[in-house]
């Protein structure tokens, strides 16, 4: 037995660094992930920001363009313009064909 309690106390010493060294090697890979999570995290947020801001972009324009389309309708930028011949159909009255207006001949 006294013979045996040595061998033992070496073989667990031997167990004990190869379980310290699969630890420290299991620890390195944890750190070595993190920071290539926390790498790529900062990517894709500065992705989304960009995406964010182009999509934020495309829709000032589409607001600017469409109040400018409001602006042109309320303002007259579509509006027909009012010639003798249209008078009588918009306002009920009747066109003197002896004015100066436009006249078919």
């Amino acid at each position: 037995m006294r013979f045996e309690l040595p061998r033992q106390t070496a073989e667990y010493a031997k167990q004990s660094a190869s379980l310290e060294q699969q630890a420290n090697t299991a620890r390195e890979q944890f750190q070595a992930s993190q920071t290539n999570y926390a790498a790529n995290k900062l990517e894709m947020e500065s992705k989304a920001k960009e995406v964010q801001a182009a999509a934020d972009e495309e829709r000032k324009k589409a607001a600017a363009a469409e109040a400018s389309a409001l602006k042109a309708r309320t303002r007259g930028g579509r509006r027909s313009l009012l010639s003798a011949e249209r008078m009588d159909a918009e306002l009920g009255m009747p066109i003197d064909l002896g004015s100066g207006g436009m006249r078919i001949q």
